[in-house]
């Protein structure tokens, strides 16, 4: 969602359109075989988020969308299959570390075997696990399920903060007795391990900035945390999207039964500060109004933060609609 206008397999091929049109690119092979293509990649430039030329590996790429990678900091070697490079169908990649990656290379290159069974004994022998890897950082220390993945780690630090909170909203029961709208929500395979989530993060977070960590503005109604799902906002726009439906009862989004009046207020917040939109005789009306102002509030705000926020949340909120059961 990061490059513009393209779709990728999980063979490695890639589709982009461009007037008016969706071509198959050819893309290119640097010096060592390896496939990429040259495309434009969304990213935060000198204060603004702009488009800049940037090179995709096909292989990296599909590893990156389509395989769970146990350890992403030191993973960062690929092996492909029959150790054809031009291969990148994902059933046929494997990242791999350093160590891991020369024992399957040398074991290939010897006797030519580099079976799934193979690759997987070396995965797990630990005479090729990186230096800072210990069984106790394996452990599910957090609320029974999450776990460090490396030694040494800072627990002060805003990511390990961020992923303490994440896995704490999806897993803790006391949390969900406060906040029972986060029941059901997960957090993906890769994201269990901190090391994974850190390496996202680290690439992510505008330093600066102070961002919220988001799952649904991408795509509404998800519950899952994931690199595909999530986002940073800033924190004003992310609280344009929360429901409300624990305090609001069984009434719409937005619609609020003032018994002074005997009537339906429409009314939203935003920053702490509250709209009113008016009162009505019938919740439909009420809801009709809210959801015609709220849809055109949040146009408004992803204009004024164009600059400020990536293609594809702006897209997001661009398109955003608001339905009665929200």
């Amino acid at each position: 969602m990061d490059y513009k206008d393209v779709w990728l397999s999980n063979y490695g091929r890639v589709i982009r359109y461009s007037n008016g049109k969706y071509n198959l690119l050819q893309g290119s092979y640097d010096s060592n075989g390896a496939l990429l293509y040259t495309l434009k990649k969304n990213i935060f430039f000198d204060g603004k988020w702009i488009y800049k030329k940037d090179y995709l590996y096909a292989a990296k790429a599909v590893v990156e969308e389509f395989i769970v990678n146990p350890d992403k900091v030191n993973n960062v070697y690929i092996w492909h299959g029959g150790n054809d490079k031009q291969d990148c169908y994902y059933r046929n990649l494997y990242p791999l570390n350093q160590k891991q990656y020369m024992a399957v290379r040398n074991h290939f290159n010897k006797i030519g075997d580099d079976s799934e069974d193979f690759i997987i004994k070396v995965m797990n022998d630990i005479k090729y696990k990186p230096d800072n890897w210990s069984k106790r950082a394996m452990q599910p220390i957090m609320c029974g399920i999450g776990y460090r993945g490396f030694e040494g780690i800072d627990c002060t630090e805003e990511s390990y903060i961020k992923w303490h909170d994440m896995i704490h909203r999806c897993y803790n029961a006391k949390f969900h007795e406060r906040q029972p709208q986060y029941k059901g929500c997960i957090v993906c395979e890769e994201w269990l391990n901190y090391s994974n989530f850190k390496v996202w993060y680290d690439q992510h977070k505008i330093h600066g900035m102070v961002l919220d960590l988001d799952k649904d503005i991408l795509f509404k109604g998800n519950k899952v945390y994931s690199p595909e799902t999530c986002c940073f906002v800033p924190h004003g726009i992310n609280t344009l999207f929360l429901n409300g439906k624990k305090n609001r009862g069984d009434l719409p989004l937005g619609v609020y039964f003032d018994k002074s009046k005997g009537k339906y207020r429409a009314e939203m917040s935003f920053m702490g500060e509250q709209i009113k939109l008016g009162t009505f005789d019938t919740v439909e009306s009420a809801f009709a109004r809210y959801k015609e102002y709220k849809e055109d509030f949040i146009k408004k705000i992803a204009r004024q933060n164009r600059e400020w926020i990536p293609n594809k949340v702006y897209e997001a909120m661009m398109g955003w609609e608001i339905e009665v059961d929200d």
